[in-house]
C-alpha cells in the first residue's frame, strides 16, 4: 500500500506533538513536512521529529507547504480563530484535513469549512481523540450490547488544570474560555453513545478559579437531546496546578438495568449491574485517531469523526454562551 503523505500545520497547541508522533509511527503514513510561523516552535517541532530519526521539510509559511503537490493530508493545530482560514486554504489546495477541536469559533464558519471541503472533494476530520480511547471503545461495546439497558441519562466531565496561559485565555484567538475549550469533547461522547443530537442547552459560567482571567474558567451545562434524553457537562478549568493527570475526563451513563462509568484520564471502566468490574488500558488514543483518519483517506470514505461532528460542537457551544448571557435555555442550531 502506498502510504498517505501527511504534514503538520502549526504547533501552537501541544496536541500537535502527539499527532506528529502518531504520524511518524503509523506504517500507512509518511510524515513529510511541518510549518509554523513562530521560529521557536518551528525549531522545537523539527527537533522532536529528529528524535525519531526522521527527516522532514520545514516551512515558516504554511501556504508554502500547501503549495506542494506531493502532500495528501494535513493536521491543523493552530489557535481556534485560525482554523477557518487554514482549513479553507488547505481544501483549496486539495489537501484532506484533520482539524483540531473546536472546528471553529462560529457555526457559520464551520458550515463554510464543511461546504468548501465537499466542493473541493477532500475529507474533513475533527480531532476528538477521546472517542478513540480504548476505554471508550470497550464502554461503547458494552452499552451497544445492552449491558445497562436503555440509556436514561448521561453525565460527562471534561475538566482541565487551572494554569492555562497564552492564546487559550485570549478570547479573540480562542473564542472563549473553558466552555469553548472543553465541552466539545464531552458533547461528542454523549452524541456518540446516545446516537442523538442536542436540541437545547442551559448553561451557567463564571470566572472563579482565576478571577483575573478575561474568559470563564468554570461552567456547567444541562443539555436536552432528541427524544427527551438529558445530559450534563462540566467543562471547568479548575483542577489544581499539581493535578497529576493531563485532565479529568469522565462519562457516566445511567441505564434501565445499570450504570457504566468510564474514566479516560484514569483509563478505567466501572460497570455496575449485578456485579462490579474494573478494566484498565494504557494505549494511545491519538494513535488511533490518526490511524482512523489515514485509513479513511486511503479508502476514500469519511473518518469516524466528521466535519458535522465538529460543527455540532460549535453550535452547542454558541447556544451555551447565549444561555449564559440570557440565563435561559437556548435551542441548538441544526
Amino acid at each position: 500500500m502506498v502510504p498517505l503523505r501527511m504534514a503538520a500545520i502549526d504547533y501552537s497547541y501541544e496536541h500537535q506533538y502527539s499527532y506528529t508522533q502518531a504520524m511518524l509511527q503509523l506504517p500507512i503514513v509518511e510524515f513529510v513536512a511541518l510549518a509554523d510561523a513562530d521560529s521557536e516552535r518551528r525549531n522545537q517541532a523539527q527537533a522532536f521529529v529528529h528524535h525519531f530519526d526522521a527527516g522532514v521539510a520545514v516551512y515558516e509559511d504554511y501556504r508554502d507547504l500547501l503549495a506542494r503537490d506531493d502532500i495528501d493530508a494535513v493536521v491543523i493545530c493552530s489557535p481556534n480563530a485560525d482554523h477557518h482560514r487554514m482549513t479553507l486554504d488547505a481544501a483549496r489546495a486539495a489537501k484532506h484535513i484533520l482539524c483540531d477541536k473546536p472546528l471553529s469559533i462560529a457555526t457559520a464558519h464551520a458550515d463554510d469549512m464543511i461546504r468548501e471541503c465537499k466542493e473541493q472533494g477532500v475529507l474533513l476530520g475533527v480531532a476528538y481523540p477521546y472517542r478513540f480511547a480504548p476505554v471508550m471503545w470497550e464502554m461503547k461495546r458494552r452499552v451497544d450490547a445492552g449491558e445497562i439497558g436503555q440509556i436514561l441519562s448521561l453525565s460527562a466531565t471534561s475538566r482541565f488544570r487551572s494554569t492555562l496561559t497564552g492564546w487559550l485565555i485570549e478570547p479573540e484567538r480562542s473564542g472563549g474560555g473553558c466552555i469553548r475549550d472543553r465541552i466539545v469533547h464531552a458533547l461528542d461522547l454523549c452524541r456518540w453513545f446516545s446516537g442523538r443530537e442536542p436540541v437545547e442547552v442551559y448553561a451557567e459560567a463564571a470566572t472563579l478559579a482565576r478571577p483575573d482571567l478575561p474568559v470563564e474558567d468554570v461552567g456547567m451545562l444541562i443539555i436536552n437531546f432528541q427524544g427527551g434524553l438529558t445530559g450534563t457537562i462540566d467543562p471547568s478549568w479548575n483542577r489544581p496546578s499539581n493535578w497529576t493527570r493531563c485532565g479529568d475526563v469522565t462519562l457516566r451513563i445511567l441505564g434501565t438495568q445499570g450504570i457504566i462509568e468510564g474514566d479516560i484520564t484514569g483509563q478505567a471502566i466501572s460497570c455496575t449491574t449485578d456485579t462490579t468490574r474494573w478494566l484498565s488500558y494504557s494505549e494511545s488514543m491519538e494513535y488511533y485517531l490518526l490511524k482512523n483518519f489515514a485509513e479513511s483517506v486511503l479508502a476514500g470514505h469519511p473518518p469516524l469523526v466528521t466535519g458535522w461532528d465538529g460543527r455540532m460542537g460549535v453550535a452547542t457551544t454558541e447556544a451555551a454562551y447565549e444561555s449564559v448571557r440570557t440565563r435561559r435555555p437556548v435551542p441548538v442550531d441544526h
